[in-house]
């Protein structure tokens, strides 16, 4: 029972924590009111920039700050007695020095009477997608003409090696799936006109070839440029390795 009626009061004064020093203020205000009526903006400049930072070190002492707290004191102590007390700077200095340690032994170890909101969380960043398969589409449709007429399968089987070599190298510019795209369409369209009984025509056998020489001249050159590149990256190490003294 005592324990928590003692426990109530603690919390209570807690709540009091800094009115010493809104005490202490007070007979500031009707020294601003004389400094005012007698005209005199030293007395008052310095009686409002000590009162605004008396204001602060409440602030900061209410949420457990002592020594910033005993700094703004300080500084205001020794603002006042500056400029409203006309005592001399050292011994503006010195109040203010006792000000600040005076603070600091007051509330030193003190419990804040406010506790400090807590930092904003920031949500968690959603996990980076994969990159996108644009070969996705392109693969599905060829998986589609395996069942086309015979006649198309060398055209067929070029672009499955020309797909296997852009799947390999997800760089391939946007040349390579034109191309792709563009003899998916007509081999798609060419095998849905003989599925629907139509005659082949005499170039069709030179047109299918034409387009296997296509896909294997584009595979060829994809694999070419890598070549080009490994051998650029060959000697630009070996340079290296040589202008350090490794070779």
């Amino acid at each position: 029972m005592e324990t928590g009626i003692l426990e109530q009061l603690r919390l209570q004064f807690r709540q009091l924590r800094g009115a010493l020093l809104v005490l202490a203020a007070l007979p500031l205000v009707p020294a601003l009111l004389f400094s005012l009526i007698g005209g005199a903006p030293k007395p008052i400049l310095g009686t409002l920039l000590g009162l605004g930072l008396l204001a602060l070190a409440i602030r900061k002492l209410r949420r457990g700050h002592a020594r910033s707290a005993g700094l703004l004191v300080g500084a205001a102590t020794g603002m006042i007695a500056g400029t409203a007390g006309h005592v001399a700077p050292v011994a503006a200095v010195v109040f203010g020095a006792m000000a600040y340690f005076g603070t600091r032994l007051l509330y030193a170890n003190a419990e804040p009477a406010e506790v400090e909101p807590p930092m904003p969380q920031s949500p968690p960043k959603a996990a980076s997608a994969p990159p996108a398969d644009l070969l996705a589409t392109p693969r599905m449709r060829l998986a589609a003409l395996a069942s086309a007429d015979a006649r198309l399968r060398p055209a067929l089987a070029a672009l499955h090696e020309l797909l296997l070599e852009m799947a390999r190298r997800p760089e391939a510019g946007s040349e390579a799936r034109r191309f792709l795209n563009l003899q998916l369409d007509g081999l798609e369209r060419i095998d849905a006109r003989l599925r629907l009984g139509a005659e082949p025509p005499e170039s069709l056998s030179r047109l299918v070839e034409d387009m296997a020489r296509g896909s294997t001249a584009l595979r060829d050159r994809i694999r070419a440029e890598e070549s080009a590149a490994l051998e650029i990256q060959v000697k630009v190490l070996a340079d290296r390795l040589r202008e350090e003294g490794y070779a």
